[in-house]
């Protein structure tokens, strides 16, 4: 059942690409994407909006894949439908890894229920075509929870090594992963997963790994902006700022965003947006305290999880489908939670869910952010539905009485 449900989605989302694929272009993250590695392969220099300055605005492990495949095709339509098929192999990939992971969370047949919602979802069939990092950061975000619950069941050198590994590969895609191995290592810690001696030791080899593998990257990032430091990116400025505005959609107040101007200056402009961001939290919370209290509360949250990543239609599929869609996965998960919330697994996704949740909350909740996270969501909507099934079968059951012998 799970090959054949892999296999039909797949196939429909390759079709899909090779039909309708150039009419996912954005005009926004992914020119810059394409541009950024146009022009690190023409000048050796990696760069991001602004082609005569070196970035830190971004992470480079997206588009460097790009650029790897643009040394061999070239820019053009044959390079942009070669990343969505790449893309679409990748989100494939990741739902035979949210398989395995609701295998060790929610059993197998609430994990196949899981996945086929999953593979149903629209928006990863939109974010398959559109050049993004959401489905490389999808695969890796999940293959990261793989490598944290191996490294649970069979702790170890080698556990550690590759979840090290891959700890490092996930936040080269997108920083905003960094912390949470080391929650999850508190986590253990608290739930006495093992002996501290063997916990501290393995943390420190994963730490290790992380940072020989993070440590190019600081050095580049130290040269390039004249000794300072800079661990991961220098682009929280823009997502903060945009955060700051209650209850409304940012792009509706493009003259006050400060991030858009007419030099390309994205270090100056991040310092600015920085400033004008803590300004803006500081007097509202001053002015309008209820106001930003709730939005930075239950305003945000309900945002982060209650907006569908639906910018561009799939033939055929309005966008009532997908919200409904999204609701239904967002209520049955959330029962399947509230039920298994004193169990291990669940906690150790909640502390996930939670992180982000948190994360984005500070700065700007977003439905683009929370997409990585509905494949998870998935599983806990499999394990309700999987328990009505139950639940049903077994009233049939006992509805059912046998004959009477005498009769």
């Amino acid at each position: 059942m799970l090959g054949w449900v892999l296999g039909i989605s797949l196939v429909l989302k390759l079709i899909l690409v090779l039909t309708y694929g150039p009419a996912y272009i954005y005009h926004s993250d992914d020119r810059e994407y394409l541009r950024s590695a146009q022009i690190w392969l023409e000048t050796g220099m990696f760069t991001y909006n602004d082609p005569e300055r070196p970035t830190v605005f971004i992470t480079p492990a997206y588009p460097g894949i790009i650029a790897l495949l643009m040394k061999g095709l070239g820019p053009g339509i044959a390079l942009e439908q070669s990343v969505r098929i790449i893309q679409t192999l990748l989100i494939t990939l990741s739902l035979l890894l949210l398989f395995r992971i609701g295998q060790k969370i929610v059993g197998t047949p609430a994990a196949l229920w899981g996945t086929c919602l999953a593979a149903l979802y629209p928006p990863l069939w939109l974010v398959s075509n559109m050049i993004f990092t959401e489905s490389l950061f999808i695969f890796f975000l999940l293959l990261l929870i793989v490598s944290a619950l191996n490294a649970m069941e069979h702790p170890g050198w080698r556990s550690a090594l590759i979840f090290g590994l891959v700890w490092a590969a996930a936040v080269y895609i997108r920083p905003t992963i960094a912390l949470w191995p080391g929650l999850v290592w508190l986590w253990m810690l608290r739930r006495k997963r093992l002996p501290f001696k063997l916990l501290l030791r393995y943390g420190a080899v994963c730490v290790l790994i992380f940072c020989l593998c993070l440590s190019p990257w600081w050095v580049r990032n130290y040269e390039v902006s004249g000794g300072e430091f800079i661990p991961l990116t220098r682009s929280g400025g823009n997502p903060l700022l945009l955060g700051t505005y209650p209850y409304t959609v940012p792009a509706m107040f493009m003259d006050e965003q400060l991030s858009w101007r007419s030099d390309n200056n994205l270090w100056e402009h991040d310092r600015q947006d920085t400033r004008s961001a803590l300004e803006r939290i500081e007097h509202g919370f001053k002015e309008q305290f209820w106001l930003y209290l709730s939005w930075y509360t239950a305003g945000k949250f309900a945002l982060f999880w209650g907006d569908v990543f639906y910018w561009l239609p799939l033939p055929g599929v309005p966008l009532i489908i997908p919200i409904l869609y999204h609701y239904l996965l967002v209520s049955l998960s959330g029962y399947s939670l509230f039920r298994l919330r004193c169990q291990d697994r669940a906690q150790f996704m909640l502390l996930l869910f939670a992180y982000m949740s948190l994360l984005h909350m500070i700065y700007l909740a977003h439905s683009r952010y929370a997409l990585p996270l509905m494949p998870l969501l998935c599983l806990f909507a499999g394990d309700t539905i999987h328990r009505v099934l139950i639940y049903r079968e077994n009233s049939l059951t006992t509805s059912v009485k046998p004959p009477n012998s005498a009769t």
